[in-house]
């Protein structure tokens, strides 16, 4: 920030250019004498003086104007050498000239003061701009207050020391909820707090305290103070008004800063806190949807092998048996599901990693999917040599679990699934193809957000044949791309053709652990 007084001219350099035309017009007075008349000659003096006002303070021109009308009756008017006039005309003319000179000359200084003002304004203004957008490039408090007081410091030239407040209102018993910049002595200190209090300047000048030694102005906002500043030894009047209202629109441009961040930071709260609200709603009511069928199958099956266990045969105990593991199987990927997305969505997540193979990891989600599935034909294709990945091997597994557990779902019994992987450079790229309905190109981004299917159909518990399969929660995908963004791995959806969908995962290769040493974990 640039001092407004930086741009003034020394005295010298302001007044120079009015004296040398106060001069040259003597010059051509001398030379064109006995040449013009005396109107001409007089009309010379009132063009120096209104030239000469341009760069001459109101009272300069105003004196210099007087003093070279009485130069100009000593040497030019008739007798010469006096101050007396012999001719009516030669008074009028003198009188007039006065009068017209001390009037330009008065209304050019004021028209160069006010120039001047206006230039200062803009100047100020253009400070205030500049700093508004400092302030707003995302500085902490600290940095903020060291800005606010560097720029006031070379605006008064004396030492600044700064106060801010983190929320509105806060006491000054709590130090963490403000920030000092600066070293005010205890008095001092309190006269700060006692600012943010009256919501007002006060000090020498004000009106307020005036027995303070040091000047307090606040850092208001549309509301309440979030701040203040200490100028330590000056006095509100002995400042310019237009210095004393750049200093408090400096403070207030950082009070306002101040509040719109908090407002920012509420706003932001209360969207998260809607969101927070909303996905608790959203779970509840698909919970509450989605177990329903399950549990009822449960419940049902359970009550028949309560209520006439004696009755039935060894095949129909056993029929209602595997019904209740289906059914308990179905529940628990669904809690799982859940509470692992809940889990991959906290802020401060620690993922343990170590170096698995991918053959046993296939090997460990092909044995849980043919309990689940023993007539389905799952070709897999890994080939030799694979490298070995930094991974979480409980939630790759969950993650490949998933992926196939959909590819069965969404296609036909007597099809086929492949799961295919192959090195891509630094990358091991995963592929789980089935070949059932697709998955249109507006839901292959959406089926990876929490909660949406493509067939809500599904949910209800009266649903047919067809859909009974397919039901769930719709967090499976959302779990899949949390795994895979805390391994920095990528997912997405291809065709299959000539009909199918193929999800694909390319997985990140690290440098590979030298195979004498124990194996690193994070």
């Amino acid at each position: 920030m640039s001092h407004p007084n930086r741009h003034r001219f020394p005295k010298i350099e302001i007044r120079w250019p009015g004296l040398v035309i106060w001069l040259t017009a003597w010059v051509l007075l001398w030379l064109c004498d006995g040449v013009l008349n005396l109107g001409n000659l007089a009309l010379l003096l009132v063009l120096a003086s209104a030239m000469a006002g341009t760069w001459l303070s109101a009272t300069a021109s105003v004196v210099l104007s007087a003093l070279s009308v009485l130069g100009f009756n000593w040497w030019f008017v008739p007798p010469r050498f006096t101050f007396h006039v012999h001719l009516h005309q030669d008074l009028l003319l003198l009188v007039t000239m006065l009068g017209v000179s001390v009037m330009v000359s008065y209304l050019m200084a004021r028209l160069r003061s006010a120039a001047e003002q206006e230039s200062q304004h803009a100047q100020a203004a253009q400070q205030l701009r500049a700093l508004s957008e400092q302030f707003r490039e995302g500085l902490d408090l600290s940095a903020q207050g060291r800005l606010l007081q560097s720029v006031l410091q070379t605006r008064v030239h004396d030492t600044v020391s700064v106060l801010l407040l983190r929320e509105p209102d806060a006491p000054s018993t709590r130090p963490a909820a403000s920030h000092l910049t600066g070293h005010p002595d205890a008095q001092d200190t309190q006269g700060l707090w006692a600012c943010v209090k009256q919501f007002a300047a006060i000090g020498p000048g004000t009106g307020r305290y005036e027995n303070q030694a040091t000047l307090f102005l606040p850092l208001r906002g549309p509301s309440c103070a979030w701040g203040a500043v200490a100028l330590h030894g000056v006095s509100w009047l002995a400042l310019t008004a237009l210095t004393r209202h750049t200093v408090q629109q400096m403070c207030d441009v950082l009070g306002l800063e101040l509040e719109r961040a908090h407002t920012l930071q509420q706003a932001q709260h209360a969207k998260e806190e809607a969101q927070s609200q909303s996905l608790r709603n959203t779970l509840l009511t698909s919970i509450s949807h989605d177990y329903r069928t399950p549990l009822a199958n449960l419940m049902g099956a359970a009550s028949v092998i309560h209520d006439q266990g004696a009755r039935l045969s060894p095949e129909q105990i056993t029929n209602l048996a595997h019904t209740v593991m289906l059914e308990a199987q179905h529940l628990n990927r669904m809690t799982t599901n859940t509470l692992q997305l809940a889990r991959l969505d906290a802020a401060a997540l620690q993922v343990h990693k170590d170096w698995e193979s991918l053959q046993e990891v296939v090997g460990a989600v092909l044995s849980k999917t043919r309990m689940r599935y023993p007539l389905r034909q799952i070709d897999v294709v890994l080939p030799a040599g694979l490298p070995l990945i930094f991974c979480d091997a409980m939630l790759l597994v969950q993650l490949l679990d998933n992926l196939v557990e959909n590819a069965i779902k969404y296609s036909p019994d007597d099809s086929f699934i492949q799961l295919h992987a192959q090195g891509q450079g630094d990358t091991i790229e995963l592929r789980v193809i089935d070949h059932g309905p697709g998955i249109p190109d507006v839901w292959k981004s959406k089926v990876f957000q929490a909660f949406e299917r493509m067939h809500p159909e599904a949910a209800q518990a009266d649903a047919s044949d067809e859909t009974q399969l397919r039901r769930g929660v719709g967090v499976g995908l959302a779990v899949c791309q949390a795994i895979a963004k805390v391994h920095g791995a990528k997912i997405w959806i291809e065709d299959t053709r000539p009909h199918g969908a193929t999800v694909c995962v390319a997985w990140p290769v690290d440098v590979q652990p030298d195979m004498n040493s124990p194996s690193s974990e994070v």
